[in-house]
């Protein structure tokens, strides 16, 4: 089986470096967003005007605005002061992530019940890597928000493959094994070609390499790694493989693992209102 899962995965790949496979575009409004919010000359209303443009995406901006991680004195009910509530930084991930959600969409029926079980986990890890970056200094809630929602990006587009290919689709043991294996190297090509910076790459890279360790300082990776972490620690269970995860690099990386072996599984179920909240704006 492994044999066939390779054969599989560099058949793939010379399909996308040939231009045969084309990959997951990001959505031409986070483009247009990106692009102005890149130009000094641009302000708060020129990008308002873009986002208006998308009547869903504009209602979303504004429900976040409204939301209680973000909500003021008064609620907002139109894009631009929602836009300025948020500040430009905010809006650009929430942007891009708003975006990435219409990409997690199949028209077969044999899996779409596989794109929805992919974004929910996408979202559970985007929410508590939101959450631990929130109270880990150096991190960008926003950024690890939006890094959780992409770290298994690879994962989409071997989906999107298997929808084309019968022999994989139908065999669930093959499909998964190509997924397990090859999921982070095509999630990379993917990022690479919508422009993310390294550090988001190599969260889809590594966010699930448990043993990595290039540096003593945390990164992006590693918040997602460690949203993993407390997702297994709510279940009570390990990924195949690891024996403790006080072993584990990432764990001297995170004030909220020093506390002990149940203060940060505690201090996690205390942000489940704010980890509900960010999965049903997500959603």
């Amino acid at each position: 089986m492994t044999n066939h899962s390779r054969d599989i995965y560099i058949e793939l790949k010379d399909q996308i470096l040939g231009g045969k496979i084309k990959l997951p575009g990001m959505p031409a409004i986070a483009q247009r967003v990106q692009r102005a919010l890149s130009n000094p000359n641009f302000n708060t209303a020129d990008v308002a005007k873009i986002i208006q443009t998308d009547i869903p995406l504009s209602g979303r901006i504004i429900q976040v605005a409204n939301s209680p991680l973000y909500q003021g004195v008064l609620p907002v009910e139109h894009c631009h002061a929602a836009i300025t509530r948020l500040g430009m930084k905010v809006v650009r991930n929430l942007v891009t992530s708003f975006a990435v959600r219409r990409l997690y969409y199949s028209k077969r029926s044999s899996t779409r019940r596989q794109f929805e079980a992919l974004w929910k986990h996408s979202v559970k890890i985007s929410a508590i890597s939101f959450t631990l970056a929130r109270i880990s200094p150096g991190f960008d809630p926003e950024r690890a928000m939006l890094a959780g929602l992409v770290h298994d990006i690879g994962e989409l587009l071997i989906l999107q493959y298997a929808e084309s290919t019968p022999v994989l689709l139908k065999n669930k043991t093959l499909l998964d094994e190509v997924v397990s294996k090859y999921k982070h190297k095509l999630g990379a090509v993917i990022l690479k070609q919508w422009r993310f910076e390294k550090e988001m790459i190599d969260v889809a890279l590594d966010s699930e390499n448990w043993t990595r360790n290039p540096s003593e300082k945390a990164d992006y990776a590693d918040i997602v790694m460690a949203a993993h972490v407390q997702e297994y620690l709510i279940k009570n269970c390990l990924p195949e493989g690891i024996e403790e995860f006080s072993d584990l690099p990432v764990f001297a990386k995170f004030p909220i693992f020093k506390l002990g072996p149940d203060a940060h599984k505690e201090l996690l179920m205390e942000a489940q209102d704010e980890i509900a909240e960010l999965q049903r704006l997500l959603r």
